[in-house]
């Protein structure tokens, strides 16, 4: 077994040495060719010097009477001297038509291309498999997309993954040798950036036009691609939106009115119990928050309306955590340090931490650990929900995890942390979330403004 892992390593070392004596050989020879156009310019150059200083001496004989003029010399100079650029160039031409037909041809790049089904491919895919087929068609390495978006920042997306970003602006920067400028939907410009050659053939002018009309149709299906997505998503968002109605008028509705008529019984006085009492808070709650859950399932963009008052979030997490019902194998960690008070919405700010801990549970499978802290931080107050569950991916983590409908569960809706970015962005806050990859677990942390108020009157109070 080791010895024929070795045999198949030692082949394919074989066949990268050979690859790479090839692409030297062929580079060698293009550089020998183009030097050859040189000489052979150089030949028509000379029979262009002798044709003109026959006819230069010819002219001034006619009109001087003198066989021999250093001007005739200096006139076929001049005129050989002025066309021998145009005779290189024209050599490289055809030499290279000739010779290297693998040289960019647009319209043939184009078809290759095939981006018509990009708008299949799941969203986080999308420049990526377009950048990985950029690079295919016309053989560089590595690609880039330096894209603005319409909110004034910048997103990179590299081909392949490990290739440097690259500069900001169109500035070209190894190993980037060309950089194309793309124009935007919003009225920015974004940047497509090319690496040499995998055959190492420099870049020239015709190349460079065909690279342009390359990354204008890559543009171009880009934009297509992401409007037909987000047509996509609209469907879909309405497809939810009446389920959600019919749920909320038929089954779902009946439920939460059961849940209601059997509160409504526990609390006649039948059943003593002080068990019952709390039974009887912890059905009211539960039929409230999916009454909450299906009103904002109807529409996720519905605007959100607070109703503040001044919060003491500790408090507030303290009772959430001990009336909650963790799983059996849920360990949950607390270090809940005094803060200031916050001006918030307790049902809305509640449902995010809600949702964030409805994720941890999901995320450690029923069976890990979970550690929420409160500290205050300035004129913010900190929260944070760590699990040691499956964690997120870097790209997820950075292009998708608050996005409409993007979730990495397999029966999720996508619309929790949507809705909880929304909310803590309506208190004046932030919420952004960290891990140090899949299998390392999450951390979610939401930063609050405290409470003016409560924080002037704070400081009257240390006052001499």
């Amino acid at each position: 077994m080791g010895a024929g892992s070795l045999s198949l390593s030692g082949e394919d070392g074989i066949h990268r040495r050979r690859w790479r004596v090839r692409r030297r050989l062929l580079h060698s020879s293009y550089r020998l060719l183009h030097s050859a156009a040189y000489f052979l310019a150089g030949c028509v150059g000379f029979v262009i010097f002798i044709a003109m200083l026959m006819i230069a001496e010819s002219l001034i004989y006619a009109v001087s009477g003198v066989s021999l003029s250093p001007w005739s010399v200096v006139v076929a100079a001049l005129v050989t001297a002025f066309y021998f650029s145009p005779i290189v160039r024209f050599l490289h031409d055809r030499i290279d038509q000739r010779l290297f037909p693998e040289r960019l041809d647009s319209l043939a790049a184009i078809r290759q291309l095939g981006a018509g089904d990009l708008a299949q491919l799941p969203p986080e895919n999308v420049e990526r498999s377009l950048l990985e087929r950029i690079a295919t068609v016309c053989s560089r390495s590595p690609v880039a997309l330096d894209e603005s978006t319409a909110d004034g920042g910048r997103r990179c997306f590299c081909q392949p993954k490990e290739a440097p970003p690259p500069a900001a602006d169109g500035v070209v920067q190894p190993p980037y040798v060309a950089a194309v400028a793309i124009p935007t939907a919003h009225g920015g410009t974004s940047w497509l950036h090319f690496g040499p050659r995998t055959d190492f053939l420099p870049l020239d002018e015709a190349e460079r036009n065909g690279l342009e009309s390359l990354a204008r149709f890559a543009a171009t299906s880009l934009e297509h691609a992401r409007l037909s997505q987000q047509q996509a998503q609209a469907a879909r968002l309405d497809s939810i939106a009446r389920v959600a109605a019919q749920l909320q008028s038929h089954d779902l509705k009946n439920r939460i009115h059961d849940l209601e008529f059997l509160a409504h019984h526990l609390e006649s006085g039948a059943l003593d119990p002080e068990e019952i009492q709390a039974l009887v808070v912890a059905v009211r709650k539960v039929s409230g928050r999916m009454q909450t859950l299906m009103q904002r399932m109807t529409d996720p963009n519905a605007p959100l309306t607070l109703k503040r008052k001044p919060v003491d979030l500790r408090r507030q997490l303290q009772r959430e955590v001990e009336a909650r019902l963790w799983p059996e194998g849920v360990r949950i960690f607390c270090d809940l340090q005094p803060v200031p008070l916050i001006h918030a919405d307790p049902d809305l700010l509640f449902s995010v931490f809600e949702n964030l801990f409805d994720n941890a549970v999901q995320a450690v499978n029923k069976q890990g650990r979970i550690w929420l802290t409160l500290r205050a931080d300035g004129d913010m107050v900190e929260a944070t929900v760590r699990d040691d569950g499956i964690g997120m991916s870097a790209h997820y983590l950075r292009h998708r995890l608050f996005e409409l409908f993007s979730t990495s569960k397999e029966h999720g809706l996508g619309i929790g942390l949507y809705l909880s970015r929304r909310i803590v962005r309506l208190h004046g806050g932030t919420i952004t979330a960290d891990s140090a990859g899949e299998g390392a677990g999450a951390c979610f942390t939401v930063r609050l403004p405290i409470w003016r108020q409560a924080a002037e009157r704070k400081e009257g109070d240390d006052a001499p």
